[in-house]
Protein backbone atom coordinates (compact mmCIF):
# COMPACT_ATOMS: atom_id res chain seq x y z
CA UNK A 1 0.00 0.00 0.00
CA UNK A 2 1.08 2.84 -0.91
CA UNK A 3 2.61 6.12 1.51
CA UNK A 4 -0.10 8.54 0.81
CA UNK A 5 -2.89 5.75 1.39
CA UNK A 6 -0.93 5.51 4.47
CA UNK A 7 -0.49 9.48 5.16
CA UNK A 8 -1.91 11.17 8.94
CA UNK A 9 -4.68 13.29 8.47
CA UNK A 10 -2.06 16.07 9.74
CA UNK A 11 -0.13 15.56 7.13
CA UNK A 12 -2.29 15.32 4.06
CA UNK A 13 -3.89 18.55 5.62
CA UNK A 14 -0.43 20.18 5.70
CA UNK A 15 -0.19 19.09 2.34
CA UNK A 16 -3.65 20.42 1.36
CA UNK A 17 -3.25 24.12 2.90
CA UNK A 18 0.28 24.04 1.21
CA UNK A 19 -1.56 23.35 -2.19
CA UNK A 20 -4.26 25.71 -1.55
CA UNK A 21 -2.40 28.19 -0.58
CA UNK A 22 -4.22 31.76 -1.11
CA UNK A 23 -7.62 30.27 -2.26
CA UNK A 24 -10.33 30.62 0.46
CA UNK A 25 -10.79 27.25 2.55
CA UNK A 26 -13.29 28.56 4.84
CA UNK A 27 -15.84 31.33 5.66
CA UNK A 28 -17.70 32.21 8.57
CA UNK A 29 -20.61 34.66 8.80
CA UNK A 30 -20.30 36.64 11.87
CA UNK A 31 -22.06 40.36 12.01
CA UNK A 32 -24.11 40.00 8.61
CA UNK A 33 -20.49 39.14 6.80
CA UNK A 34 -18.66 36.46 5.29
CA UNK A 35 -15.50 36.21 6.46
CA UNK A 36 -12.72 34.32 4.94
CA UNK A 37 -9.57 32.20 5.76
CA UNK A 38 -7.28 30.78 2.79
CA UNK A 39 -5.18 27.92 2.89
CA UNK A 40 -2.45 29.88 4.10
CA UNK A 41 -4.21 31.51 6.80
CA UNK A 42 -5.46 28.11 8.40
CA UNK A 43 -1.91 26.33 8.50
CA UNK A 44 -0.89 29.50 9.92
CA UNK A 45 -3.42 29.30 13.00
CA UNK A 46 -3.31 25.44 13.70
CA UNK A 47 0.76 26.04 13.67
CA UNK A 48 0.38 28.55 16.36
CA UNK A 49 -2.58 26.99 18.33
CA UNK A 50 -0.34 23.49 18.23
CA UNK A 51 2.65 25.69 19.60
CA UNK A 52 0.51 27.54 22.04
CA UNK A 53 -0.85 24.61 23.38
CA UNK A 54 2.51 23.06 23.80
CA UNK A 55 3.85 26.29 25.39
CA UNK A 56 1.00 25.84 27.86
CA UNK A 57 2.13 21.94 28.83
CA UNK A 58 -0.09 19.87 26.62
CA UNK A 59 2.01 16.91 25.79
CA UNK A 60 1.82 13.74 23.15
CA UNK A 61 -1.60 11.70 23.98
CA UNK A 62 -2.64 14.57 26.17
CA UNK A 63 -6.68 14.52 25.69
CA UNK A 64 -8.23 18.08 25.07
CA UNK A 65 -11.12 18.59 23.95
CA UNK A 66 -13.83 21.11 22.32
CA UNK A 67 -17.31 22.15 23.79
CA UNK A 68 -18.78 24.76 21.18
CA UNK A 69 -21.31 25.85 18.51
CA UNK A 70 -20.33 25.16 14.97
CA UNK A 71 -17.41 27.55 13.71
CA UNK A 72 -14.48 27.68 11.59
CA UNK A 73 -12.62 28.19 15.45
CA UNK A 74 -13.98 24.83 16.25
CA UNK A 75 -11.86 23.19 13.28
CA UNK A 76 -9.00 25.41 14.26
CA UNK A 77 -8.78 24.15 17.71
CA UNK A 78 -9.60 20.57 16.36
CA UNK A 79 -6.44 20.54 13.92
CA UNK A 80 -4.65 22.35 16.15
CA UNK A 81 -4.55 19.74 18.77
CA UNK A 82 -3.84 16.86 16.82
CA UNK A 83 -0.89 19.04 15.14
CA UNK A 84 0.57 19.50 18.57
CA UNK A 85 0.15 15.65 19.02
CA UNK A 86 -2.15 15.69 21.15
CA UNK A 87 -6.11 13.88 20.82
CA UNK A 88 -8.85 15.88 20.14
CA UNK A 89 -11.97 15.10 21.57
CA UNK A 90 -15.12 16.93 20.08
CA UNK A 91 -18.30 17.23 23.12
CA UNK A 92 -21.91 17.87 22.39
CA UNK A 93 -22.45 21.28 23.03
CA UNK A 94 -25.72 21.14 24.28
CA UNK A 95 -24.45 18.82 26.79
CA UNK A 96 -25.95 19.88 30.15
CA UNK A 97 -23.22 20.17 33.54
CA UNK A 98 -23.39 16.51 34.52
CA UNK A 99 -22.88 14.72 31.18
CA UNK A 100 -19.84 17.43 30.73
CA UNK A 101 -18.42 16.48 33.91
CA UNK A 102 -18.83 12.65 33.17
CA UNK A 103 -17.25 13.14 29.21
CA UNK A 104 -13.87 15.75 30.76
CA UNK A 105 -13.25 13.02 33.73
CA UNK A 106 -14.12 9.65 31.84
CA UNK A 107 -11.44 10.92 28.85
CA UNK A 108 -9.14 12.49 31.46
CA UNK A 109 -9.20 15.96 29.33
CA UNK A 110 -6.37 18.31 30.12
CA UNK A 111 -7.63 21.27 27.94
CA UNK A 112 -11.19 22.29 27.01
CA UNK A 113 -11.93 24.58 23.92
CA UNK A 114 -15.52 26.52 24.87
CA UNK A 115 -17.11 29.24 22.71
CA UNK A 116 -18.17 31.78 24.88
CA UNK A 117 -19.85 33.17 27.73
CA UNK A 118 -22.71 30.45 28.24
CA UNK A 119 -19.91 27.36 27.40
CA UNK A 120 -17.24 29.18 29.53
CA UNK A 121 -19.90 29.41 32.43
CA UNK A 122 -21.09 25.61 32.27
CA UNK A 123 -17.25 24.68 32.10
CA UNK A 124 -16.62 26.73 34.97
CA UNK A 125 -19.05 25.51 37.10
CA UNK A 126 -18.05 21.64 36.30
CA UNK A 127 -13.98 22.62 36.84
CA UNK A 128 -14.09 21.43 41.04
CA UNK A 129 -15.62 18.36 39.72
CA UNK A 130 -12.43 18.05 36.95
CA UNK A 131 -9.32 17.57 38.57
CA UNK A 132 -7.30 17.04 35.53
CA UNK A 133 -8.92 20.04 33.50
CA UNK A 134 -6.28 22.76 34.01
CA UNK A 135 -6.55 25.00 31.57
CA UNK A 136 -10.06 26.48 29.56
CA UNK A 137 -9.44 28.57 26.39
CA UNK A 138 -12.14 30.44 25.31
CA UNK A 139 -13.01 30.66 21.16
CA UNK A 140 -15.03 34.05 20.61
CA UNK A 141 -14.04 36.88 22.21
CA UNK A 142 -17.37 37.48 24.32
CA UNK A 143 -16.02 37.85 28.41
CA UNK A 144 -17.63 38.76 31.30
CA UNK A 145 -15.68 40.87 34.16
CA UNK A 146 -15.66 37.58 36.34
CA UNK A 147 -14.06 35.18 33.42
CA UNK A 148 -10.62 36.64 34.26
CA UNK A 149 -9.11 33.75 35.77
CA UNK A 150 -5.58 31.90 35.65
CA UNK A 151 -6.62 28.95 34.38
CA UNK A 152 -8.75 31.03 31.38
CA UNK A 153 -6.77 32.26 28.18
CA UNK A 154 -8.28 33.72 24.79
CA UNK A 155 -7.62 31.74 21.59
CA UNK A 156 -6.06 34.76 20.64
CA UNK A 157 -3.67 34.66 23.94
CA UNK A 158 -3.03 30.92 22.87
CA UNK A 159 -2.21 31.96 19.69
CA UNK A 160 -0.10 34.40 20.74
CA UNK A 161 1.94 31.87 23.04
CA UNK A 162 3.13 29.93 19.65
CA UNK A 163 4.54 33.34 17.87
CA UNK A 164 7.67 32.05 16.01
CA UNK A 165 8.13 29.52 13.21
CA UNK A 166 9.26 26.31 15.04
CA UNK A 167 8.41 23.38 13.25
CA UNK A 168 6.58 21.07 15.58
CA UNK A 169 7.56 17.50 14.81
CA UNK A 170 4.41 15.51 13.22
CA UNK A 171 2.10 13.08 14.30
CA UNK A 172 3.08 9.28 13.85
CA UNK A 173 0.16 7.41 11.69
CA UNK A 174 -0.25 4.77 14.43
CA UNK A 175 -0.87 7.76 16.88
CA UNK A 176 -4.08 8.26 18.46
CA UNK A 177 -5.50 11.63 17.01
CA UNK A 178 -9.00 12.07 17.80
CA UNK A 179 -12.29 11.49 20.05
CA UNK A 180 -15.28 10.84 18.48
CA UNK A 181 -18.44 10.49 20.26
CA UNK A 182 -21.15 7.67 19.54
CA UNK A 183 -24.81 8.90 19.16
CA UNK A 184 -26.18 8.51 22.64
CA UNK A 185 -29.26 7.24 21.00
CA UNK A 186 -29.58 3.55 22.62
CA UNK A 187 -27.21 4.43 25.90
CA UNK A 188 -24.58 7.41 26.93
CA UNK A 189 -22.42 8.49 24.90
CA UNK A 190 -19.12 7.02 24.57
CA UNK A 191 -15.64 8.14 22.69
CA UNK A 192 -14.21 6.06 20.06
CA UNK A 193 -10.60 6.51 19.65
CA UNK A 194 -9.08 7.07 16.15
CA UNK A 195 -5.78 7.22 14.76
CA UNK A 196 -4.29 9.59 12.76
CA UNK A 197 -3.96 7.02 10.07
CA UNK A 198 -7.55 5.68 9.92
CA UNK A 199 -9.06 9.49 9.87
CA UNK A 200 -6.70 10.27 7.24
CA UNK A 201 -7.92 7.20 5.14
CA UNK A 202 -11.28 7.99 5.66
CA UNK A 203 -11.53 11.39 4.91
CA UNK A 204 -9.43 11.04 1.71
CA UNK A 205 -11.90 7.79 0.94
CA UNK A 206 -15.01 10.35 1.76
CA UNK A 207 -13.39 13.34 -0.49
CA UNK A 208 -12.97 10.55 -3.61
CA UNK A 209 -16.37 8.99 -3.27
CA UNK A 210 -18.30 12.21 -3.31
CA UNK A 211 -15.91 13.84 -5.92
CA UNK A 212 -15.39 16.89 -4.06
CA UNK A 213 -13.22 19.43 -5.52
CA UNK A 214 -11.90 23.04 -5.10
CA UNK A 215 -15.52 24.31 -7.44
CA UNK A 216 -17.57 22.68 -4.45
CA UNK A 217 -19.32 24.77 -1.69
CA UNK A 218 -20.60 23.81 1.58
CA UNK A 219 -22.45 24.69 4.31
CA UNK A 220 -22.36 23.26 7.61
CA UNK A 221 -25.69 21.98 9.12
CA UNK A 222 -24.95 20.08 12.03
CA UNK A 223 -22.97 19.84 15.13
CA UNK A 224 -19.14 19.23 14.14
CA UNK A 225 -19.01 16.69 17.41
CA UNK A 226 -20.55 14.55 15.08
CA UNK A 227 -18.54 11.86 12.85
CA UNK A 228 -20.16 12.36 10.03
CA UNK A 229 -19.57 15.71 9.96
CA UNK A 230 -16.42 16.16 11.05
CA UNK A 231 -14.69 13.89 8.90
CA UNK A 232 -17.26 13.49 5.61
CA UNK A 233 -18.10 16.99 5.92
CA UNK A 234 -14.91 18.97 7.13
CA UNK A 235 -11.72 17.11 7.09
CA UNK A 236 -12.83 15.61 3.29
CA UNK A 237 -13.84 19.37 1.99
CA UNK A 238 -10.51 20.59 3.51
CA UNK A 239 -8.54 17.93 1.93
CA UNK A 240 -10.76 18.32 -1.65
CA UNK A 241 -10.19 22.09 -1.64
CA UNK A 242 -13.80 22.75 -0.76
CA UNK A 243 -14.96 25.21 0.70
CA UNK A 244 -16.65 25.14 4.01
CA UNK A 245 -18.95 27.31 5.33
CA UNK A 246 -20.08 28.37 8.80
CA UNK A 247 -23.19 30.08 9.58
CA UNK A 248 -24.07 33.05 12.24
CA UNK A 249 -25.88 31.00 14.49
CA UNK A 250 -27.93 27.93 14.75
CA UNK A 251 -30.93 29.76 14.21
CA UNK A 252 -30.19 31.45 11.00
CA UNK A 253 -28.58 28.07 9.47
CA UNK A 254 -31.88 27.75 6.98
CA UNK A 255 -31.51 31.42 5.91
CA UNK A 256 -27.94 31.45 5.10
CA UNK A 257 -28.59 28.27 3.08
CA UNK A 258 -31.00 29.93 0.87
CA UNK A 259 -28.70 32.73 1.05
CA UNK A 260 -25.52 30.95 0.03
CA UNK A 261 -27.05 28.14 -2.24
CA UNK A 262 -23.79 25.48 -2.04
CA UNK A 263 -23.48 22.92 -4.39
CA UNK A 264 -22.88 19.89 -1.46
CA UNK A 265 -25.62 19.89 1.65
CA UNK A 266 -25.15 17.46 3.73
CA UNK A 267 -28.01 17.40 6.64
CA UNK A 268 -30.19 15.03 8.78
CA UNK A 269 -32.93 13.44 7.41
CA UNK A 270 -35.19 15.62 9.83
CA UNK A 271 -33.43 18.52 8.33
CA UNK A 272 -34.46 17.30 4.54
CA UNK A 273 -37.98 16.24 5.81
CA UNK A 274 -38.76 20.03 7.46
CA UNK A 275 -37.26 21.60 3.85
CA UNK A 276 -39.90 19.21 2.25
CA UNK A 277 -42.81 20.18 4.57
CA UNK A 278 -42.45 23.97 4.44
CA UNK A 279 -42.69 24.18 0.61
CA UNK A 280 -45.85 21.93 1.04
CA UNK A 281 -47.33 24.27 3.60
CA UNK A 282 -46.37 27.05 1.05
CA UNK A 283 -48.43 25.18 -1.81
CA UNK A 284 -50.98 24.31 0.28
CA UNK A 285 -51.73 28.46 0.03
CA UNK A 286 -52.32 28.36 -3.67
CA UNK A 287 -55.16 28.80 -6.10
CA UNK A 288 -56.66 25.22 -7.16
CA UNK A 289 -55.05 25.34 -10.73
CA UNK A 290 -51.28 26.20 -8.79
CA UNK A 291 -52.01 23.16 -6.88
CA UNK A 292 -52.23 21.12 -9.68
CA UNK A 293 -49.54 22.61 -11.90
CA UNK A 294 -47.25 22.26 -8.72
CA UNK A 295 -48.65 18.38 -8.78
CA UNK A 296 -47.89 17.70 -12.25
CA UNK A 297 -44.41 19.18 -11.37
CA UNK A 298 -43.57 17.08 -8.75
CA UNK A 299 -44.96 13.62 -10.14
CA UNK A 300 -42.65 11.32 -9.08
CA UNK A 301 -40.76 8.80 -11.43
CA UNK A 302 -40.70 10.78 -14.65
CA UNK A 303 -38.19 9.89 -16.80
CA UNK A 304 -37.24 13.47 -18.22
CA UNK A 305 -38.02 16.53 -16.69
CA UNK A 306 -40.57 19.26 -18.79
CA UNK A 307 -38.41 22.06 -19.01
CA UNK A 308 -41.49 24.20 -18.96
CA UNK A 309 -42.18 23.11 -15.27
CA UNK A 310 -38.72 22.64 -14.06
CA UNK A 311 -38.04 26.40 -14.99
CA UNK A 312 -41.73 27.58 -13.87
CA UNK A 313 -42.21 25.56 -10.50
CA UNK A 314 -39.50 23.32 -9.40
CA UNK A 315 -36.43 25.85 -9.79
CA UNK A 316 -38.37 28.67 -7.67
CA UNK A 317 -38.50 25.70 -4.94
CA UNK A 318 -35.35 24.87 -5.24
CA UNK A 319 -34.00 28.10 -4.70
CA UNK A 320 -36.17 28.70 -2.07
CA UNK A 321 -34.96 26.32 0.14
CA UNK A 322 -31.01 27.02 -1.10
CA UNK A 323 -30.52 24.23 -3.48
CA UNK A 324 -30.60 26.25 -6.82
CA UNK A 325 -27.22 24.82 -7.01
CA UNK A 326 -26.29 22.11 -5.00
CA UNK A 327 -24.88 18.84 -7.62
CA UNK A 328 -24.98 16.74 -4.19
CA UNK A 329 -27.23 16.28 -0.83
CA UNK A 330 -26.56 14.43 1.12
CA UNK A 331 -28.22 12.43 4.40
CA UNK A 332 -26.19 11.31 7.53
CA UNK A 333 -26.92 9.66 10.51
CA UNK A 334 -30.35 7.47 10.03
CA UNK A 335 -31.73 6.61 6.01
CA UNK A 336 -33.71 9.37 4.71
CA UNK A 337 -38.11 8.69 4.67
CA UNK A 338 -38.89 6.99 1.46
CA UNK A 339 -41.84 10.01 0.56
CA UNK A 340 -39.17 12.35 1.63
CA UNK A 341 -36.50 10.59 -0.79
CA UNK A 342 -39.09 10.58 -3.63
CA UNK A 343 -40.09 14.24 -3.25
CA UNK A 344 -36.00 15.81 -3.43
CA UNK A 345 -35.39 13.27 -6.53
CA UNK A 346 -39.09 14.88 -7.84
CA UNK A 347 -37.58 18.44 -7.68
CA UNK A 348 -34.63 17.21 -9.43
CA UNK A 349 -32.15 17.05 -5.98
CA UNK A 350 -31.39 13.30 -5.03
CA UNK A 351 -30.76 12.43 -1.85
CA UNK A 352 -27.41 10.13 -1.27
CA UNK A 353 -27.52 8.20 1.90
CA UNK A 354 -23.72 8.24 3.94
CA UNK A 355 -23.94 5.68 6.31
CA UNK A 356 -21.36 5.26 9.20
CA UNK A 357 -20.62 5.51 12.70
CA UNK A 358 -17.39 7.00 14.90
CA UNK A 359 -16.04 3.37 15.41
CA UNK A 360 -15.50 3.10 11.59
CA UNK A 361 -14.10 6.92 11.70
CA UNK A 362 -16.44 8.00 8.58
CA UNK A 363 -18.46 6.66 6.10
CA UNK A 364 -18.66 2.97 5.66
CA UNK A 365 -21.57 2.99 2.37
CA UNK A 366 -22.79 4.83 0.47
CA UNK A 367 -26.37 5.06 -1.62
CA UNK A 368 -27.53 7.45 -4.49
CA UNK A 369 -30.95 7.70 -4.69
CA UNK A 370 -32.08 4.74 -7.18
CA UNK A 371 -28.73 3.58 -7.29
CA UNK A 372 -26.71 0.86 -5.89
CA UNK A 373 -25.38 0.58 -2.43
CA UNK A 374 -21.68 1.23 -2.49
CA UNK A 375 -19.25 0.01 0.44
CA UNK A 376 -15.96 2.12 0.55
CA UNK A 377 -12.84 1.23 -0.22
CA UNK A 378 -10.75 -0.76 2.61
CA UNK A 379 -15.05 -1.87 4.29
CA UNK A 380 -16.48 -5.41 4.56
CA UNK A 381 -20.07 -5.32 5.43
CA UNK A 382 -22.25 -8.42 6.41
CA UNK A 383 -25.93 -8.64 7.59
CA UNK A 384 -26.27 -11.36 9.73
CA UNK A 385 -29.12 -13.64 10.11
CA UNK A 386 -30.08 -11.31 13.52
CA UNK A 387 -30.35 -8.64 10.71
CA UNK A 388 -27.33 -6.94 12.47
CA UNK A 389 -25.06 -5.47 10.46
CA UNK A 390 -21.33 -6.41 11.78
CA UNK A 391 -17.90 -4.81 9.53
CA UNK A 392 -14.64 -5.05 8.63
CA UNK A 393 -12.29 -2.52 7.89
CA UNK A 394 -8.73 -1.24 7.72
CA UNK A 395 -9.70 1.94 9.90
CA UNK A 396 -11.51 0.66 12.95
CA UNK A 397 -11.46 2.28 16.07
CA UNK A 398 -8.74 1.06 18.36
CA UNK A 399 -11.32 1.06 21.38
CA UNK A 400 -13.29 3.05 23.76
CA UNK A 401 -12.30 6.03 25.62
CA UNK A 402 -11.79 5.46 29.37
CA UNK A 403 -13.17 2.22 29.00
CA UNK A 404 -11.46 -1.48 28.23
CA UNK A 405 -14.54 -3.27 27.26
CA UNK A 406 -13.76 -6.04 24.71
CA UNK A 407 -14.78 -3.96 21.00
CA UNK A 408 -13.83 -6.72 18.46
CA UNK A 409 -15.46 -10.32 18.25
CA UNK A 410 -13.24 -12.23 15.98
CA UNK A 411 -12.18 -8.89 14.01
CA UNK A 412 -15.96 -7.55 13.56
CA UNK A 413 -17.25 -5.47 14.90
CA UNK A 414 -21.15 -5.50 16.04
CA UNK A 415 -22.76 -2.20 14.84
CA UNK A 416 -25.95 -2.51 16.45
CA UNK A 417 -27.77 -1.29 13.56
CA UNK A 418 -30.43 -3.88 11.95
CA UNK A 419 -31.19 -3.99 8.35
CA UNK A 420 -34.27 -5.80 6.49
CA UNK A 421 -33.50 -8.41 4.61
CA UNK A 422 -32.44 -8.47 1.14
CA UNK A 423 -30.84 -4.93 2.43
CA UNK A 424 -27.19 -4.33 3.91
CA UNK A 425 -28.61 -0.40 5.03
CA UNK A 426 -29.80 0.13 8.31
CA UNK A 427 -33.34 0.52 9.01
CA UNK A 428 -32.81 0.86 12.92
CA UNK A 429 -31.03 -0.52 15.87
CA UNK A 430 -31.31 -3.78 17.28
CA UNK A 431 -32.33 -2.70 20.61
CA UNK A 432 -35.58 -1.07 18.95
CA UNK A 433 -36.74 -4.13 17.51
CA UNK A 434 -40.22 -5.47 19.10
CA UNK A 435 -40.08 -9.19 19.50
CA UNK A 436 -36.28 -9.21 17.84
CA UNK A 437 -38.72 -8.50 14.88
CA UNK A 438 -37.71 -6.02 12.21
CA UNK A 439 -41.03 -5.32 10.82
CA UNK A 440 -41.50 -2.89 13.70
CA UNK A 441 -39.08 -0.66 12.18
CA UNK A 442 -41.38 -1.08 8.80
CA UNK A 443 -44.52 0.03 10.96
CA UNK A 444 -42.42 2.86 12.29
CA UNK A 445 -41.25 4.12 8.37
CA UNK A 446 -44.66 4.14 7.34
CA UNK A 447 -46.00 5.77 10.50
CA UNK A 448 -43.74 8.64 9.86
CA UNK A 449 -44.77 9.11 6.55
CA UNK A 450 -48.04 11.00 7.56
CA UNK A 451 -47.61 14.64 7.17
CA UNK A 452 -48.86 15.14 11.13
CA UNK A 453 -45.65 13.06 12.11
CA UNK A 454 -42.06 14.68 12.70
CA UNK A 455 -41.15 11.34 14.14
CA UNK A 456 -42.17 8.18 15.96
CA UNK A 457 -41.23 5.08 17.74
CA UNK A 458 -42.91 1.92 18.53
CA UNK A 459 -42.18 0.09 21.91
CA UNK A 460 -44.35 -2.50 24.12
CA UNK A 461 -45.74 -1.12 27.82
CA UNK A 462 -45.84 -2.91 30.96
CA UNK A 463 -48.92 -4.40 29.54
CA UNK A 464 -47.63 -6.44 26.99
CA UNK A 465 -49.08 -3.63 24.38
CA UNK A 466 -47.65 -2.27 21.60
CA UNK A 467 -47.26 1.74 21.70
CA UNK A 468 -46.22 4.01 19.45
CA UNK A 469 -44.67 7.50 20.88
CA UNK A 470 -45.57 10.30 18.30
CA UNK A 471 -43.80 13.76 17.59
CA UNK A 472 -46.11 15.99 15.74
CA UNK A 473 -45.17 18.18 12.94
CA UNK A 474 -45.54 21.47 14.59
CA UNK A 475 -46.53 23.49 11.41
CA UNK A 476 -48.30 20.42 9.82
CA UNK A 477 -50.63 20.32 13.12
CA UNK A 478 -51.09 24.30 13.46
CA UNK A 479 -52.43 24.59 10.33
CA UNK A 480 -54.73 21.40 10.21
CA UNK A 481 -56.04 23.41 13.52
CA UNK A 482 -55.89 27.01 11.92
CA UNK A 483 -58.17 25.49 8.88
CA UNK A 484 -60.47 23.50 11.36
CA UNK A 485 -61.14 26.27 13.66
CA UNK A 486 -59.60 24.15 16.76
CA UNK A 487 -58.57 26.22 19.37
CA UNK A 488 -55.22 26.49 21.10
CA UNK A 489 -52.46 28.52 22.65
CA UNK A 490 -49.10 26.57 22.50
CA UNK A 491 -48.10 23.28 21.24
CA UNK A 492 -48.95 21.70 24.90
CA UNK A 493 -52.71 23.15 23.89
CA UNK A 494 -52.57 21.18 20.73
CA UNK A 495 -51.29 17.88 22.22
CA UNK A 496 -54.19 17.93 24.78
CA UNK A 497 -56.97 18.67 22.42
CA UNK A 498 -59.39 16.36 21.79
CA UNK A 499 -59.51 17.17 18.24
CA UNK A 500 -55.96 16.73 17.49
CA UNK A 501 -55.92 13.57 19.50
CA UNK A 502 -58.19 12.43 17.21
CA UNK A 503 -56.66 13.57 14.15
CA UNK A 504 -53.36 11.11 15.38
CA UNK A 505 -55.93 8.43 16.34
CA UNK A 506 -56.84 8.23 12.25
CA UNK A 507 -53.08 8.35 11.25
CA UNK A 508 -52.79 4.94 13.89
CA UNK A 509 -55.84 3.53 12.03
CA UNK A 510 -54.19 4.03 8.42
CA UNK A 511 -50.93 3.00 9.64
CA UNK A 512 -52.52 -0.41 11.62
CA UNK A 513 -54.21 -1.30 8.38
CA UNK A 514 -51.42 -1.89 6.20
CA UNK A 515 -48.69 -2.28 8.58
CA UNK A 516 -47.36 -5.60 10.00
CA UNK A 517 -47.31 -4.82 13.46
CA UNK A 518 -50.26 -3.79 15.43
CA UNK A 519 -50.46 -0.56 17.49
CA UNK A 520 -52.57 -0.78 20.28
CA UNK A 521 -52.13 3.03 21.77
CA UNK A 522 -50.07 5.86 21.62
CA UNK A 523 -48.47 8.70 23.54
CA UNK A 524 -47.77 12.10 22.47
CA UNK A 525 -44.66 14.09 22.96
CA UNK A 526 -45.84 17.24 24.47
CA UNK A 527 -43.21 19.51 23.21
CA UNK A 528 -41.92 20.21 19.96
CA UNK A 529 -38.13 18.87 20.28
CA UNK A 530 -35.67 21.04 18.37
CA UNK A 531 -31.72 20.71 18.06
CA UNK A 532 -29.93 21.29 21.76
CA UNK A 533 -33.03 19.15 23.14
CA UNK A 534 -31.51 16.12 25.07
CA UNK A 535 -34.56 14.13 23.85
CA UNK A 536 -32.49 14.09 20.38
CA UNK A 537 -29.14 13.50 19.27
CA UNK A 538 -27.25 15.68 17.31
CA UNK A 539 -28.09 14.05 14.16
CA UNK A 540 -31.88 14.69 15.69
CA UNK A 541 -32.66 11.34 15.92
CA UNK A 542 -35.06 10.90 19.16
CA UNK A 543 -33.14 8.77 22.16
CA UNK A 544 -35.96 6.65 23.01
CA UNK A 545 -34.18 5.15 26.17
CA UNK A 546 -35.38 8.80 27.40
CA UNK A 547 -38.88 9.00 26.20
CA UNK A 548 -39.50 5.52 26.82
CA UNK A 549 -39.38 6.27 30.68
CA UNK A 550 -36.55 3.80 30.96
CA UNK A 551 -34.09 4.29 34.24
CA UNK A 552 -31.89 7.53 32.57
CA UNK A 553 -34.81 8.77 31.70
CA UNK A 554 -35.71 12.85 32.08
CA UNK A 555 -39.17 14.10 33.38
CA UNK A 556 -41.68 11.96 31.96
CA UNK A 557 -44.27 14.82 32.29
CA UNK A 558 -42.64 15.20 28.80
CA UNK A 559 -45.05 12.33 27.07
CA UNK A 560 -48.73 12.08 27.34
CA UNK A 561 -50.94 8.63 26.91
CA UNK A 562 -53.43 8.68 24.66
CA UNK A 563 -57.17 7.78 26.17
Amino acid sequence: MGGAETAALSARLAAAFAAHGGATVMRSKRYGLWQPLSGTETAGRVAAIARGLRATGLKDEDVAAICGDTCADWVLADLGIMAAGGVSAGLDADADGEELARLVNLFGVTVLFVAGDAHLHRALGVRQRCPGLRLIVVMHEQWDDGARVDHVMTLAELQARGGGSELLPAPAASAIAAILMTSGVTAPARGALLTQDALGRQAARAASELQLSPRDERLSLTPLHHVMERVVGVYASLLAGCILNFPESRETALADLRELQPTVVQAPPRLWAKLKSGVELAAAEATAFQRRVIALALKPGSEKPNPVLDALVLAPVRHRIGLSRARLCVTTGAPARADVSAWFAAIRRPLTDAYGHAESGGAVTIAAHGGALRTLQGVTLERLASGEIRLRSDALFEGYAGESAITMRDGWWHSGDVAHAGAAHPAGRVADLIDRDTASLRSEADLVTSPYVADAFLHRDGRGRVIAAVLMDGDAVIKFAQDNSIPFTHFLSLCRSEDIRALIGRVIAETNARSPVRIDDFTLIERSLGPGDPALSAMLVLRRRLLRGDKNSFDESAISQSA
